[in-house]
């Protein structure tokens, strides 16, 4: 019986590669897969993949690029496991990752198991990001208010009969928070970094020109309300403080002519979210947050601009 399967999406990712996958190799958990969906990369990870072939644990699959949604779907389609994780191809992951996460699946008969990650930057310097939200009052309003990082995470098979990766878009990781709280009963969470997140300049996040598939969050964000805000208002209310007012606000800031944007995001939390400064979550927030929510609220996007240039974030 195969306990975890995981996907491993890979795109011109050749340098990190090698790292990645021995790290999936020499995990500590047995009874493990490793999927290799290529997703017609042209810089040579194609080759470096097929390297792995003879490895009895590892399936390589080569398909035309079509994004990581789409492939990571078709790599769950070949899953065999109980549950199903996913790695990014830059990023690598800590020994006991996958036997800490399936023991706790397996404890608490959870659903979803998620885990805290820790930030590589290009410097050398590491960061530790936890994933969960302290302040929530119960595993499920836990979730919802989490980083939204399906890499952090292992999910039980089953649940994909039900939810899938959207394709075309990005914010996968955040798109599949409404389904899968609509089609789970238990969340679990280890309390430690086991998942390395290489922060890469290349990534659509990082980069320095506008892409218009950053506009996706608006889509998004409106997908999870549709799913959640009936049930959850208040978890609804801050996942728009988080990721539109602040992070989404932050990012548009990057790139000229972004005023459309910037007035879209204002114009949604001014109808939907007025009294955005009583939600319980955002009161718990750190003073930088509060900051910059407050700022952007009430458009003031020079000092905030002032501020990112300060402190080069």
């Amino acid at each position: 019986m195969i306990k975890v399967s995981i996907v491993v999406p890979i795109y011109n990712t050749k340098e990190y590669l090698k790292k990645c996958i021995d790290s999936l190799l020499d995990q500590s958990l047995d009874c493990m897969e490793i999927i290799l969906v290529d997703d017609g990369s042209t810089d040579g990870s194609s080759q470096l993949i097929d390297q792995y072939q003879n490895i009895s644990n590892i399936k390589i699959f080569h398909r035309t690029n079509s994004g990581v949604s789409a492939a990571r779907n078709y790599g769950i389609s070949q899953a065999e496991g109980q549950y199903i994780g996913f790695v990014d191809s830059d990023d690598y992951v800590n020994k006991d990752m996958y036997l800490k996460m399936y023991e706790k699946a397996i404890s608490d008969n959870s659903d979803v198991v998620y885990c805290d990650s820790i930030n590589i930057y290009a410097d050398g310097t590491c960061k530790y990001i936890k994933t969960e939200n302290v302040n929530a009052s119960d595993p499920i309003k836990a979730y919802i208010v989490s980083m939204p990082m399906a890499a952090v995470r292992i999910f039980k098979k089953d649940l994909f009969k039900n939810i899938s990766f959207c394709e075309g878009k990005i914010y996968e990781d955040f798109q599949l928070i409404g389904p899968t709280v609509a089609n789970c009963q238990k969340f679990s969470y280890v309390n430690e970094g086991l998942y390395y997140y290489y922060q890469r300049s290349g990534s659509i996040m990082h980069q320095k020109s506008f892409n218009n598939r950053l506009l996706d969050i608006f889509d998004v964000l409106q997908s999870n309300y549709d799913y959640l805000n009936q049930k959850y208002p208040l978890e609804v209310e801050y996942l728009y403080i988080s990721h539109l007012l602040r992070s989404a606000t932050l990012r548009f800031l990057d790139y000229e002519n972004s005023d459309s944007q910037l007035s879209s995001i204002n114009q949604i939390m001014r109808n939907r979210f007025n009294n955005y400064a009583k939600n319980p979550y955002y009161k718990k927030s750190s003073i930088k947050m509060k900051l910059i929510c407050f700022l952007a609220y009430h458009k003031q996007y020079f000092i905030l601009k002032l501020i990112k240039k300060v402190t080069g974030k």
